[in-house]
């Protein structure tokens, strides 16, 4: 059975179309985390604006000399020093009455993380603006923390148009919030925020499409062929040798997902390093209610997507059974793949948003994922949107698979 599988296997991935599949994903996820790098910008203090890889040391290297607890007096002393500088004449320009920019490079830009984190939290709901920090007394500042939990409480209060929170929804979400650990750790997070808002999901994205193009042919290459008539005619035709296209299938999916993240994560964690890996994602997402490190996001976010990858091989398993060519198989996996993504939030209908985010388009957005107040109940029982995402995924490989199987040796052969 052993060899059996590896021979599949490699069927699987040493074809031309699989080899071109798996350089097209490096290439474009090398290519997308060079634009994440060319978009970096940073002003020295002289206000020498810096870019790319140079932006990124020099932010790092400053960001990194702050590091450490954000404690309410920490808290207070940055915000001072917003309004001491926001508060001296001097520093204004006197024609366009701004700030000075060599100010703003040396007094504002080395806290600016710091000081977004806090207009973010202080500032009305769907509002952003650093001004706001100028009606922010240093008492208030004491109150950071419950006042970012009362940010978590009033979300949930909101009156939507698909639907208000159930008491149990909110009671589930301000439990978990309470756990999250405070007072935040701060550090330079650059490499973290750029890879769970900006690469995963569209890394995540080429892999799965390299993997429809790689799995598609594993049963219509046989019907393109003409080899199905002696798979099925054979002995073990309809049982061992099912079984081995289909495990080869796993292999090999497994195989080039470990090479897609592999190559996403050094082609931004290289560059921007890895500092900030244990800070809590409530700094790169202030309202998230999971008491999570970043990196355990991160590696929450490859664990789930690596069971969506896997239902969307079942999936392209199960119409590589029942089309008649391998081509029409991956064009239909790659569009049930990808279109979802177009799809637009409903604002009525809060079942289509529910089943949207499930999708795999959708469901591989890691950041969006970990920051949404969307839930499933199920009895008594509130289902947080990270759990329902890989249970319905599993849902969907138990189902697939043994149609896929049952599509294959049912076939009719011609």
């Amino acid at each position: 059975m052993k060899t059996l599988i590896g021979y599949e296997k490699k069927k699987l991935l040493r074809r031309k179309s699989a080899m071109i599949a798996c350089l097209l994903m490096v290439l474009c996820i090398f290519a997308a985390s060079l634009v994440v790098i060319s978009d970096q910008g940073w002003f020295q203090e002289d206000c020498t604006e810096l870019s790319g890889i140079r932006a990124i040391r020099a932010e790092r290297a400053v960001t990194q000399t702050q590091a450490g607890l954000l404690t309410p007096e920490r808290l207070k002393s940055t915000l001072r020093r917003f309004h001491m500088v926001y508060g001296d004449p001097s520093n204004y320009n006197s024609e366009t009455g701004s700030l000075q920019d060599e100010v703003y490079c040396k007094e504002i830009s080395p806290y600016r993380r710091i000081l977004t984190l806090l207009a973010r939290v202080y500032a009305p709901f769907g509002f952003y603006d650093i001004k706001v920090l100028n009606d922010v007394t240093e008492e208030m500042a004491d109150n950071f923390y419950e006042i970012r939990h009362a940010n978590v409480r009033t979300l949930l209060d909101m009156e939507l148009t698909t639907g208000n929170f159930t008491q149990a929804e909110k009671d589930t979400v301000l439990k978990l919030d309470q756990q999250v650990s405070r007072p935040f750790y701060y550090d330079y997070t650059g490499g973290w925020k750029a890879l769970l808002t900006r690469t995963f999901s569209l890394s995540f994205l080429l892999i799965t499409l390299a993997l429809c193009v790689i799995i598609s042919p594993v049963f219509g290459y046989e019907y393109q062929t003409g080899a199905d008539a002696v798979v099925l005619s054979a002995k073990r035709g309809r049982g061992e040798i099912v079984r081995a296209k289909i495990m080869a299938g796993f292999l090999a999916a497994s195989e080039v997902y470990a090479l897609g993240v592999c190559a996403m994560l050094l082609c931004v964690l290289v560059p921007f390093g890895a500092g900030g890996w244990n800070c809590e994602f409530q700094l790169l997402s202030e309202t998230s209610f999971y008491s999570l490190k970043i990196w355990q996001v991160a590696l929450l976010g490859i664990l789930i997507n690596y069971i969506v990858m896997l239902s969307v091989m079942a999936f392209t398993m199960l119409l590589s059974a029942v089309c008649k060519t391998p081509f029409a198989a991956v064009i239909a996996s790659m569009l049930c793949t990808a279109v979802p993504l177009f799809f637009p939030a409903s604002n009525t209908s809060s079942l289509l948003n529910h089943i949207l985010a499930l999708l795999p388009a959708q469901a591989m957005d890691t950041y969006t994922v970990f920051s949404a107040y969307m839930f499933f109940p199920a009895g008594k029982t509130v289902i947080t949107l990270p759990y329902m995402i890989p249970i319905a995924a599993s849902v969907l490989i138990i189902a697939a698979l043994p149609l896929a199987h049952r599509g294959f040796c049912k076939h009719q052969v011609v």
